[in-house]
């Protein structure tokens, strides 16, 4: 049997549903009776190209030994062992959406970690994060825009999955005045597979800082696993408000415009030089499949 019919003769005991965050995609599969264990092949038929929609991964709602539910993420490449910041919050309206859970605070289990999801009072959902595994802000490397070579300003965030973030008034060849001039395939590509980043490369942010004194930013995003742009990206905007604090001396709460049109909101407060209460909050909503 096909990993297609596979799929299909499981899809009323996987409730497999569709959902968006912040403009992500996702399918989601219940996977508490562990019907599913080859994930890569079952990812990669779900993911397939002539697919009718495009999804950006798909997480697998397992039973966890040190929380409420285990969210299993994996990109539409079939690499998992991956964290979600928009997958997170879409888990837990899937939980809340499907009776699974009926609870207003939801611990998820998501690499090897515990993740407090919190369902507000206007409908979206914040998850609590862990401080950055690795932060490295500031520092040159060589790259290539459109035949120009520079040295080109950017940070490292690890906030359980790695981020480059790169400012566009930091771009000199060629000048960047807007995120529509950014050539987020190539220019992705080139920072993600640098060979000083290598083995493991990273997703890469380009940010803009918007006008006025709101902390308000811009962001575009292109996603290993993915390989392309993603409509918005959860611990891109996380470590893109990160580096903005240190950086750039941009204070929280900050608001992310994401190409999707949806606003994602990071906030944090510093003590002794060090990040607490690190939250990312945004919809999360159901399509049709």
């Amino acid at each position: 049997m096909t990993m297609k019919k596979t799929v299909m003769k499981n899809k009323v005991d996987l409730n497999l549903k569709s959902y968006a965050g912040a403009g992500n995609r996702f399918i989601i599969a219940d996977n508490r009776k562990g019907g599913i264990s080859d994930y890569k092949n079952t990812v990669l038929e779900m993911t397939s190209e002539d697919s009718e929609k495009f999804y950006d991964g798909v997480i697998f709602v397992e039973d966890s030994d040190i929380a409420d539910f285990h969210m299993n993420y994996f990109n539409r490449d079939g690499t998992g062992n991956a964290l979600c910041g928009n997958g997170l919050r879409c888990t837990m309206r899937y939980l809340l959406d499907n009776k699974i859970s009926g609870k207003k605070i939801i611990l998820l289990e998501a690499v090897g970690k515990i993740y407090k999801g919190i369902l507000n009072d206007d409908g979206r959902i914040s998850v609590q994060f862990y401080l950055p595994a690795k932060i490295r802000l500031n520092f040159s490397l060589k790259v290539n825009f459109d035949e120009w070579w520079q040295m080109l300003n950017m940070s490292f965030v690890d906030v359980g999955s790695p981020h480059i973030v790169i400012f566009i008034d930091d771009i000199k060849s060629p000048e960047v005045k807007s995120l529509d001039d950014i050539k987020i395939i190539e220019w992705g590509r080139n920072v993600r597979m640098h060979k000083d980043l290598m083995p493991e490369g990273a997703n890469v942010n380009f940010v803009k800082i918007e006008p006025g004194e709101n902390s308000v930013l811009s962001i575009r995003s292109y996603e290993r696993g993915v390989e392309g742009e993603t409509l918005s990206c959860g611990t891109g905007a996380l470590s893109a408000a990160v580096a903005a604090y240190f950086v750039k001396k941009i204070k929280p709460p900050f608001r992310f415009n994401t190409r999707s049109g949806s606003v994602l909101e990071v906030n944090f407060k510093v003590v002794e030089g060090k990040i607490r209460d690190f939250t990312l909050t945004g919809e999360a909503a159901q399509l049709k499949i």
